[in-house]
């Protein structure tokens, strides 16, 4: 690449990275979202942007190069939407094709049910098919609750997993558990697009499967939860963020990616286009399943 595209390309970049956080702050003036005052775009969009320089896809070219800068700009927007951060490995980009995506891993979903869905902590674990697990269900409340479940060294190394469950204790002293079979969790798997083939899953079965119960526990919490913590008596300083409004924030949400936002004030630049290439998923993504 020559100087002067070298030169073009850092420009755009830094374009794009000011129209984001220009967009954040023209929404925080007029009120129409807020964030916790645990989390700060400023910093969020500064990690995301030395990753995203960094970044490359399949072919080894500059994802900043080959994606279109409308959904970089996109991609940004919708991890300080979730408010979540990309050097804590809370989510992830990932380049389709010419479009960046901002993928949501599973820390972020612990993130985002622990700002918003009541929960304090959680903890997931392998069922090896020489474990001695056993569970029960109140048929009144529903709730599951793991009668025992003794390992052995030998068992856990054997790889030969057939589930997995996850532990929640909430903020309000109440506990739940998530279990799923090794079928449910190669259903999960079977929705990304390495069909649970990749060497993660084959090597590290066991965590795989704690990353999917731990993602299926969190989306409920999640999807039921409201945005009163930003609006609470202890909030009073929380700075309003923009969430885009709450038709973008539900798109965001529900759809993600099928429309993106306009940032016609970002200056045009020459990018490479990259015709039919596969879509490259993270690890972590294909072991979640759909997003929720």
């Amino acid at each position: 690449m020559s100087q002067e595209n070298n030169t073009q390309l850092d420009k755009v970049k830094k374009d794009i990275s000011a129209q984001v956080l220009a967009k954040v702050d023209a929404f925080q003036a007029a009120g129409e979202l807020r964030i916790p005052k645990d989390y700060s775009p400023e910093n969020a969009l500064k990690s995301a942007y030395l990753i995203l320089t960094e970044q490359e896809n399949s072919q080894k070219k500059p994802v900043l190069e080959v994606c279109t800068k409308e959904s970089i700009a996109n991609a940004l927007l919708k991890m300080v939407v979730w408010g979540l951060s990309p050097m804590k490995k809370q989510c992830d980009f990932i380049p389709y094709g010419n479009k960046l995506e901002c993928s949501i891993e599973y820390t972020g979903n612990i993130v985002l049910a622990k700002r918003f869905g009541g929960l304090k902590d959680i903890k997931a674990r392998a069922i090896f098919k020489q474990d001695q697990f056993e569970f029960e269900v109140n048929p009144e409340t529903g709730k599951i609750k793991i009668v025992t479940h003794k390992q052995t060294l030998e068992s856990i190394g054997s790889k030969d997993v057939v589930g997995a469950y996850a532990v929640m204790e909430m903020a309000d002293g109440g506990r739940d558990v998530e279990i799923m079979s090794m079928q449910q969790i190669r259903d999960a798997w079977n929705q990304g697009a390495m069909k649970g083939n990749s060497p993660a899953h084959k090597n590290f079965p066991d965590q795989m499967a704690m990353k999917t119960v731990i993602n299926r526990a969190c989306k409920l919490l999640i999807r039921g939860s409201d945005d009163a913590v930003l609006f609470g008596d202890d909030d009073e300083n929380a700075k309003p963020l923009d969430r885009v409004s709450e038709d973008v924030n539900q798109n965001i949400r529900e759809n993600a990616n099928k429309e993106t936002l306009s940032f016609e004030d970002v200056e045009d630049a020459k990018f490479e286009e990259i015709k039919d290439e596969p879509a490259e998923i993270s690890e972590s993504e294909t072991a979640n399943g759909p997003g929720f």
